[in-house]
């Protein structure tokens, strides 16, 4: 244990003796170098930030088809109460509500996970992350799937938008609250 001390005491003598030394600093070329590399470091791309995104809005995706089958694909085909839902609902705005389930949960999920430097890297892209990703989405789930009425299915793709919108947005302001 004194030894321990001892050489806690040491490395904390040197330490002070190091600040205390006259002013010794590195050539300019090494400075700029290491500032450099400081920044790049910092720096999250904007293709990090979006395949992040895009991975979590996947595996969100596969979980809500789980319990809520688009357009025939899924485990919730036999659900009484979306059957119900669908027959008793105008079908654009049963399509738009399809978007906004699929969609909003990975949103959320993204925005609680986001970082500052993620979001500033992504910028104003988000939106277009937002608008491809929905569309990729119903374009998959359309070639995968049997059921579709390409007029009324586009209802969705404006359900996954406003739910990325919504949802993005409200991850973001619950992770700033620390909840």
């Amino acid at each position: 244990m004194m030894r321990k001390r001892d050489q806690q005491s040491q490395e904390l003598n040197e330490f002070a003796s190091f600040l205390d030394a006259p002013g010794l600093s590195p050539r300019q070329h090494t400075e700029d170098a290491v500032m450099r590399l400081a920044r790049v470091g910092q720096k999250t791309s904007a293709r990090a930030a979006v395949t992040k995104f895009l991975a979590i809005q996947v595996s969100s995706g596969l979980l809500t088809l789980a319990a809520c089958p688009q357009f025939g694909i899924g485990t919730g085909d036999h659900n009484s109460a979306l059957h119900a839902l669908h027959a008793h609902v105008h079908p654009a705005l049963y399509y738009l509500s399809c978007g906004v389930l699929f969609v909003l949960f990975g949103a959320l999920l993204s925005g609680l996970a986001a970082n500052r430097r993620e979001l500033k890297a992504i910028g104003r892209g988000k939106y277009l992350f937002f608008g491809s990703y929905s569309l990729c989405a119903y374009l998959a789930l359309l070639l995968l799937g049997t059921e579709s009425f390409l007029l009324l299915s586009v209802f969705w793709i404006l359900g996954g938008v406003a739910a990325h919108l919504v949802g993005f947005g409200l991850g973001r302001r619950l992770k700033a609250l620390r909840i």
